[in-house]
């Protein structure tokens, strides 16, 4: 009788075309979609996006050629495109952003119905209802909001559409053996992709991981099928680990150079901030934009042991177990193959980021449905308990986007669950500035300093906003604690443009020039002294230094400016 059911309830799912549904849960995600991220889509910019071109009136004379010139070109590109039809709104950004995450979850879609189907264990209407369960999970999880919600988050949501493309002409191909054709299709999305993110590159590993357990777990036939791709595959490899490689060797916060952790340190970290994620994952509370999390700088540290364990024990389990589990021991590997690039032993100043997740959720979404098929439920308690499951997980993401459209609210609440982190306590009084509700931001400075006394950070927070509720004195009393601490280029900037903003020209000067000489790479020193020379009528100092600024990054709009400003004042 229980058969007669399912066999009456899948019967329809199986009369509709597979485009046909695809084109229905693509336009259902739209609807849903804009619903769950209508509270975020007029959200300002912020945090990162102040370190890309679009939020600024100069963006509209940068050549694209200056807009394609970092490390991501692809991304810029469709920043760039953006910022023709959006200017500097950034609600054209976050729509293009809810665009992408819904184009995303059609092809999520296609691709979790594509590997349930090669088990062949599984009805044809069931296998629709977990793809379209699992694309809607997809698409309402709270954990993919950053990614989403956060104009900046781009890098993962576009890099994750151009993986999907990409493995879905791997996985929808022609026959058993992929063509040269279907193979260079293939490598150009993945170059793409590569050059929207660099931990794309682990698209490669999805790939062999792919053939290893399609058509028979753990052989080499699907690799031998397919060495067209992977001959083809080989330099567009090589291009992206170059492009990796120079990423970690340029990057302050990434790469084996990283201060504050060794490479070991971070993998001990990792292992347990794997489980922090599946933890996110299964149970979506205690979100944040900038995590605290402490690092293992030993084993034993924080329980790494205990985490690195059970990290081999399931694995192992899963990979024994494969025939049984199948879904859940792809799934698995798949989502540690994703997160590889970041949660590994190359260490990143920030250990738990939540955009990471985006694409390796759906790595866990496989192991869900894994578990689904061993319940053996009804079917009608099955789609009541998925039904049930995904309304917990929309609701969880509206409340996150309303959080996503109030910036100010979401680092006062990334800020009170730091207790080791003074950056969102920062990046609030930041935020609240650009507000003009600088007063709103002691009450939390001041819980700052009873968790993290004499802080550099801190003290440079209480400053700012000292300066903004007019209070100078006590602002420059909170730069000279800072500098205490830390006696670097940025704080003697502060200083200086401090002084010169108490008309104390002299020590303005002294302490730009201090802030030159210990950072003489630094655009903002070698600009603020220049605007300090300037300031006293020597326009040919000024000009050497916006000359020396432009030698360090000739594409800065903004200097470029000042300095014709400048020669345009030394011709009269």
């Amino acid at each position: 009788m229980a058969r007669q059911k399912a066999a009456r309830i899948t019967a329809p799912q199986q009369a509709i075309s597979l485009p046909r549904i695809v084109l229905l849960v693509s336009l259902a995600a739209l609807i849903a979609g804009l619903d769950l991220y209508y509270p975020a889509l007029r959200a300002p910019f912020f945090f990162d996006d102040f370190f890309l071109p679009y939020p600024y009136q100069y963006a509209d004379q940068l050549p694209l050629v200056v807009w394609l010139s970092g490390v991501r070109p692809f991304l810029l590109f469709s920043f760039w495109l953006n910022h023709k039809l959006s200017g500097e709104s950034p609600t054209g950004y976050h729509i293009w952003n809810l665009l992408i995450h819904v184009f995303n979850t059609g092809l999520v879609f296609l691709v979790i119905h594509r590997l349930i189907e090669r088990l062949g264990r599984i009805s044809a209407g069931a296998t629709t209802a977990a793809a379209v369960i699992g694309a809607a999970t997809f698409l309402v999880h709270p954990l993919q909001t950053e990614s989403v919600s956060y104009v900046a988050g781009r890098s993962e949501s576009l890099a994750a559409l151009l993986m999907l493309l990409a493995y879905i002409v791997f996985l929808y191909r022609r026959g058993d053996r992929i063509s040269w054709g279907e193979s260079f299709a293939v490598v150009a999305l993945f170059v793409f992709a590569v050059a929207t993110k660099e931990n794309a590159a682990a698209l490669a590993g999805v790939f062999i991981l792919t053939d290893i357990f399609w058509p028979k777990p753990f052989s080499t036939r699907g690799l031998r099928n397919n060495w067209r791709l992977y001959a083809a595959l080989l330099p567009g490899t090589a291009v992206a680990g170059w492009k990796v490689f120079q990423a970690l060797a340029t990057s302050k916060s990434a790469g084996f150079s990283a201060a504050g952790m060794t490479w070991y340190q971070y993998g001990f970290t990792e292992a347990r901030a794997i489980f922090t994620y599946l933890r996110l994952a299964l149970f979506p509370v205690g979100q944040s934009i900038d995590h605290d999390y402490a690092i293992s700088h030993t084993i034993l540290e924080h329980g790494a042991i205990v985490y690195l364990a059970a990290l081999v024990a399931i694995t192992v389990f899963l990979i024994v177990r494969r025939k049984r589990y199948p879904l859940a021991c792809f799934g698995w590997l798949f989502a540690l193959v994703l997160l590889a690039p970041t949660s590994s032993i190359v260490p990143i100043i920030d250990p738990l980021v939540e955009r990471r997740m985006y694409l390796p959720l759906m790595g866990l979404i496989l192991i869900g449905c894994e578990f689904a098929r061993h319940l053996h439920w009804k079917p009608v308690t099955a789609y009541a308990a998925s039904a049930a499951m995904v309304i917990v997980f929309a609701v969880l993401c509206y409340q996150r986007n309303v959080l996503w459209g109030q910036p100010s609210q979401l680092w006062a609440a990334a800020a009170m669950q730091s207790t080791g982190k003074s950056r969102p306590y920062a990046n609030l009084v930041r935020q609240l500035a650009q507000e003009h509700r600088c007063s709103a931001a002691i009450p939390y400075l001041r819980h700052a300093d009873q968790v993290l006394p004499d802080t550099y950070d801190i003290e440079l927070s209480w400053s700012q906003v000292d300066q903004c509720l007019g209070r100078v004195d006590d602002a420059m009393q909170q730069l000279q604690r800072a500098l205490h601490i830390r006696p670097d280029s940025y704080t003697y900037r502060l200083i200086g443009l401090l002084y010169g903003q108490m008309g104390k020209r002299t020590e303005a000067g002294a302490a730009l020039q201090k802030a030159v000489d210990l950072d003489p790479r630094s655009v903002e020193a070698h600009n603020s002294l220049a605007l300090w020379y300037e300031w006293t009528d020597n326009l040919t100092a000024a000009e050497q230094q916006y000359e020396a600024s432009l030698a360090i990054d000739p594409t800065d709009r903004s200097t470029q400016v000042r300095l014709e400003r400048v020669r345009r004042k030394q011709a009269f």
